[in-house]
């Protein structure tokens, strides 16, 4: 009798469960509808807290019977006041791209500077003990012109103005050393064969001259400085050069990206004005940056096409760079390019050749009168001082030169060798800037709202910005202007190894690799387009996998920003579907009772 109506009971009690959960349920639903309609109606006078902003810029805030623009969407920003905010945009991505480039620009400047300098002052130190050399052995000092026209060949060739975009000379400096050693052979001479109150006259000079390859009267000498000084100053020739070319790469990917960015492409234009100032327009009142993987990837996205093309050439560009410092800078090395120890030297070598021609006298005499006849001179000159040994009194320990700029040149090679991935480091110098954007990923502007940038952060390589979730990159052709910038840095790597002698460097497998291999920061797989399944685990500094076809939906238990309509995750619908899930099953248990 009383098994029915414990049925009976039980299935009341079950009905009455649910109805309260069931209630409890529509309560919390109410309560998101009118947390969100809370949040709809604060959000009427959100331009308020953004009014500052756009004043400061001359800015105009969207009147309420204009549209929306067609970018941000916002409800404090018309089609005029976003157009005001992409040249703003363009204005702050130039100034931090200058900032970047222009440092870089000035370090190799510096360093040609410096490089310059030194060299100059050797030059004129070399030139005053020179001239006291010859003016203490021949007082009459008749080779004023020649040696200061062999100092300036040296000064000249040296020198090169690195704004030049394609610096060259008319100097052959091998021909400036065989030039100073005939106009001295004469001079040399008349010690040898012993004139008093006389000197040869101007034909006998000129037949000396013309057999001076055949006499060759200071025997080897003139040939080995001019070997040792043509392999030096070659290769300081070329380290000028390279910096000045180094120089010219950077002034050009400038310009190119700032025109790029202002005018064709539209795309990545706007990417940086969404990044930089959509949250302004959606009047959010947390004064916000850009997350760092966001950031990151708008930018990344936007210098593929550079850092595609120029990072591997610059990488090795450094690399050549820091060798030929090297070896110019060391006093004894293997490659003989050392500017000091050879400006050092010259006098040594010159005051060397006067000892032979001294040496080789009577020998000397009988080749010079078999090809020149017998000696014609003028008369009523003055004399000709007799060199000895004693008269060579300017010495070598009494000579002070100017020490290597050691300092500066360690300062450079330092600093230059972090700058090897300066192109595929490019955006992450932008995004690590906190005056620019944040440097983690939580509670900053994702594009969309203030929370969280969960979107998967792509490498800087070709092969991977195919997966860039903010920019979609499609480099069919190599901008011929950037092929050709990559192309010098190339040459100037195969310049390097053709003076120093090096076989080959370590990176220089790579450089045949194609153009639209890149190299980027990090390398990573090659990914075909089947690999689409596999886009959460691609590349990135650590930051959250997510769903390329829901790029809104946040991960269950993240807080979404308080301006959003979507609610938490974890949402009451999902526990609504958890709570009918538990009533079905109890109401199953009752009907088995029953």
């Amino acid at each position: 009798m009383n098994s029915p109506w414990r049925k009976l009971s039980t299935l009341a009690f079950f009905l009455a469960l649910c109805c309260y959960m069931s209630d409890h349920n529509s309560v919390s639903a109410r309560n998101v509808e009118n947390s969100r309609q809370k949040r709809a109606l604060a959000s009427t006078n959100t331009c308020d807290s953004v009014k500052t902003f756009f004043q400061s810029r001359n800015i105009p805030l969207r009147p309420s019977n204009s549209p929306k623009g067609n970018i941000c969407g916002g409800q404090c920003c018309g089609k005029d006041s976003e157009a005001k905010l992409r040249q703003h945009g363009q204005h702050v991505f130039s100034t931090m791209l200058s900032h970047n480039f222009v440092s870089l620009q000035g370090l190799l400047n510096s360093a040609a500077t410096t490089l310059q300098s030194h060299v100059a002052e050797l030059t004129q130190q070399s030139k005053m003990y020179t001239s006291k050399l010859i003016s203490q052995v021949y007082k009459k000092m008749p080779l004023d012109d020649t040696i200061n026209g062999f100092y300036l060949d040296i000064q000249n060739y040296i020198h090169i103005n690195t704004s030049q975009e394609t610096p060259s000379t008319d100097i052959d400096i091998n021909n400036s050393v065989e030039n100073f050693f005939v106009e001295l052979f004469p001079l040399a001479y008349q010690n040898v064969v012993g004139l008093q109150n006389k000197e040869f006259s101007a034909e006998y000079k000129k037949c000396m001259k013309e057999t001076f390859n055949d006499v060759q009267p200071f025997g080897e000498i003139p040939k080995q400085l001019s070997l040792s000084l043509s392999k030096s100053f070659d290769a300081t020739r070329l380290l000028m050069q390279a910096l000045g070319i180094g120089v010219e790469v950077l002034n050009v990917t400038h310009t190119l990206i700032i025109e790029d960015n202002g005018k064709s492409n539209i795309e990545c234009h706007d990417a940086i004005m969404k990044m930089t100032f959509c949250h302004k327009c959606m009047g959010l009142k947390v004064d916000s940056k850009p997350c760092s993987g966001y950031c990151l990837n708008v930018l990344r996205g936007c210098l593929t096409k550079y850092v595609s093309e120029l990072d591997m050439p610059w990488t090795v560009y450094i690399d050549s760079v820091e060798k030929l410092v090297t070896a110019i800078k060391q006093k004894n090395n293997e490659a003989g390019v050392s500017i000091d120890t050879v400006i050092r030297g010259l006098y040594t070598r010159i005051s060397e050749s006067i000892m032979h021609i001294m040496e080789i006298g009577n020998d000397l005499q009988t080749k010079v009168k078999k090809m020149c006849g017998s000696v014609t001179y003028n008369i009523n000159t003055t004399a000709v001082v007799e060199t000895t040994e004693n008269n060579l009194s300017v010495r070598q320990s009494n000579i002070q030169y100017a020490t290597f700029p050691e300092s500066q040149m360690s300062h450079f090679l330092n600093t230059i060798s972090k700058k090897r991935s300066f192109y595929a480091q490019l955006a992450d110098n932008f995004c690590s800037d906190e005056s620019f954007a944040v440097t983690k990923d939580q509670h900053c502007w994702n594009g969309d709202r203030i929370g969280e940038y969960t979107k998967t952060v792509a490498d800087a390589t070709l092969d991977m910005q195919k997966y860039n979730p903010e920019i979609k990159t499609n480099i069919k052709n190599v901008d011929s202007r950037v092929a050709s910038l990559s192309d010098k840095l190339r040459h100037i790597q195969q310049m390097v190894m053709s003076s120093l002698g090096t076989v080959s460097f370590p990176e220089s497998d790579y450089m045949q690799s194609d153009r639209a291999d890149g190299s980027g920061s990090g390398g990573g797989p090659d990914m075909s387009e089947d690999d689409d399944d596999d886009l959460a685990r691609g590349s990135g500094s650590g930051h959250e996998s997510y769903d390329p076809k829901e790029p809104g939906i946040t991960e269950i238990g993240k807080d979404v920003d308080i301006k959003s309509d979507k609610p938490a995750s974890g949402s009451s619908m999902q526990k609504s579907s958890y709570i009918l899930q538990i009533m079905f099953v109890l109401l199953s248990i009752v009907f088995r009772l029953l």
